[in-house]
């Protein structure tokens, strides 16, 4: 990335950035209708049937359209700030609000639910520079008001006058769900969450090992896409959920272990290819160590669980590999051609997924060579590999770093390495946002700005990391405040998890609910489901409950 292209997408993230104060200072300004307004709609199979306003939530407004009936109450009203960025229109609203819209003596309302089935939130803009996607699809909104208004969308656009609105979700004979925060979550969430997550998987597991990569939640469609290291994450959860629900005497376990061959044998099968003299995992040229690690890993989980001991030469042969792509130093060069000829390259999560991958490797094998090269990867990766000015108060994204260094704590124990996690666990706790931070469910995310969206998966992954931390910080005495400090961090992350997993709300939004039953949404907002979506928080899900009572409650 150049500077000028980073120093051009800082502006336009600035830009929008004052925009939501502006929109931030209406909203806290935010006036009631001049009169109760329930936005009353029939849903069925995640399709709008009919609308009208009333004045209650009272009765059954067009029921003879049947569905499901649902009201979006209007408690206020305010400006609606919106932003052109490379020809496109942005509106700034958030997963609660939607949009007014006043055209020749009438009213229409785009409301968050038709938002949401829309999938227009955090579509407006995408700043590549710097990773970032905010803002609402203005021309949905307005497609979508034309829709309503019965006019050209070209005149909505032009002459309608718009307003932005708040609302709150009201379904009738629907009791409110149980509050779920820091302290009421226990292990009986964290497992409905690892069975749920693992059973929207293993149904997306096809015959011939392929999961349902990229799910588009509210048409229950299949999106372009696949990835290899993310296949051997989620076939790594499978394994590990599957041996979880046997001990836990789930009656669908053996469902969940058929799945997590099925995705493995891809792996030994299609998926593992020659680069050199050594075995690797991908079908493109060049390979990268990312899959190869995380099929380690996965076959590794498959071969401890006992779901099928045929793996093990594989796990040793992948860990070979490994091995042969660290440099002297600790690091590993992340890509080789399928001739052998490795290239000396550094790509995010690599690293440290191969860490735990030896690491996993030498727990089933014993081979020493592999504890060495797991820790001498570590002390790379708390060192040299960050070692600037400033570099105790930056991190990049240690997850898989930190939960190596916890896997190594009793055979290759690094003090300093734990005192990294520690560090970067305080990080993610000074980004932590709190109920009340905003009108989302926020508690327990990480923030990065009032206009970004929180994302689920890196709440999840550092909160696996946060776990595995804690266990290691545990036994090595580390300072109670701090250790209490990092519990509450991480079980009002586990809570956020919980609460947002598809589990059957919202279901009025979604054609086939069923079949998104237990996937982890990206965001509030972002309902395209992706399956290390899923595995990432079932792994921290798993990681939580293997802890000691004494471990997740304190002293």
């Amino acid at each position: 990335m150049t500077f000028r292209v980073l120093f051009r997408g800082l502006v336009v993230y600035a830009v929008l950035f004052v925009c939501a104060i502006l929109g931030g200072r209406a909203a806290a300004r935010l006036r009631p209708p001049s009169e109760p307004t329930f936005i009353a709609s029939r849903w069925k199979d995640g399709k709008l049937l009919g609308r009208t306003v009333t004045r209650s939530a009272d009765g059954a407004p067009l029921d003879e359209l049947g569905g499901t009936l649902v009201f979006e109450h209007v408690t206020g009203e305010a400006w609606l700030p919106t932003f052109s960025h490379d020809a496109a229109s942005v509106a700034i609203l958030t997963a609660r609000e939607g949009v007014r819209v006043d055209l020749d003596g009438k009213t229409a309302y785009v409301t968050p639910d038709e938002l949401l089935a829309r999938q227009a939130y955090d579509k407006g803009v995408t700043i590549d520079s710097i990773g970032l996607t905010l803002g609402t699809d203005f021309p949905v909104v307005v497609a979508i008001a034309a829709e309503h208004l019965g006019k050209n969308p070209i005149d909505v656009q032009e002459h309608a006058t718009m307003h932005r609105i708040r609302t709150e979700r009201i379904v009738p004979g629907r009791l409110p769900e149980r509050p779920l925060d820091a302290a009421s979550f226990d292990d009986a969430d964290a497992e409905r969450f690892v069975l749920g997550a693992a059973r929207y998987l293993a149904r997306g597991v096809g015959d011939n090992g392929r999961f349902r990569y990229l799910v588009d939640a509210p048409t229950n469609r299949d999106l372009s896409g696949y990835d290899w290291p993310r296949h051997a994450g989620a076939t790594y959860f499978l394994a590990q959920a599957a041996e979880y629900a046997k001990r836990a005497g789930a009656p669908d376990a053996a469902d969940l272990g058929s799945a997590a061959l099925r995705a493995a044998n891809l792996l030994r099968g299609a998926a593992l290819a020659r680069c050199g003299s050594h075995q690797c995992i991908g079908d493109g040229d060049p390979l990268d160590i990312g899959s190869i690690a995380l099929t380690t890993i996965a076959f590794a989980e498959i071969v401890s669980s006992d779901l099928d001991k045929s793996f093990e030469p594989l796990v040793r042969s992948l860990a070979s590999t490994i091995l042969w792509l660290q440099r002297p130093d600790g690091e590993f060069m992340h890509q080789v051609h399928r001739d052998g000829s490795a290239i000396d390259v550094q790509l995010p999560y690599f690293s440290g997924e191969s860490a735990l991958a030896l690491a996993r490797a030498n727990a089933l094998t014993n081979d020493a060579s592999y504890l060495d090269g797991a820790r001498r990867s570590v002390a790379y990766l708390i060192g040299p590999a960050w070692h600037f000015f400033g570099d105790r108060y930056y991190f990049a994204e240690e997850h898989w770093t930190c939960q190596a260094a916890s896997e190594l704590q009793d055979r290759a124990g690094n003090a300093a390495a734990i005192d990294f996690c520690l560090r970067w666990q305080d990080f993610n706790r000074g980004v932590q946002l709190h109920a009340g931070d905003s009108e989302l469910d926020c508690d327990g995310a990480l923030g990065v700005g009032p206009i970004v969206t929180p994302r689920y998966t890196p709440v999840a992954s550092r909160c696996e990391a946060g776990i595995a931390t804690l266990d290691a910080a545990i036994k090595t005495h580390t300072n109670a405040a701090e250790i209490s400090a990092l519990r509450d961090q991480i079980r009002r992350s586990l809570a956020l998890l919980a609460r947002q997993q598809f589990h059957g709300q919202l279901e009025h939004l979604m054609a086939d609910p069923e079949a998104v039953r237990g996937a982890m949404p990206g965001s509030e907002v972002d309902w395209q489901l992706r399956i290390d979506y899923a595995q990432h928080a079932g792994s921290t899900m798993l990681r939580w409950l293997a802890l000691p009572r004494s471990t997740k409650v304190g002293p």
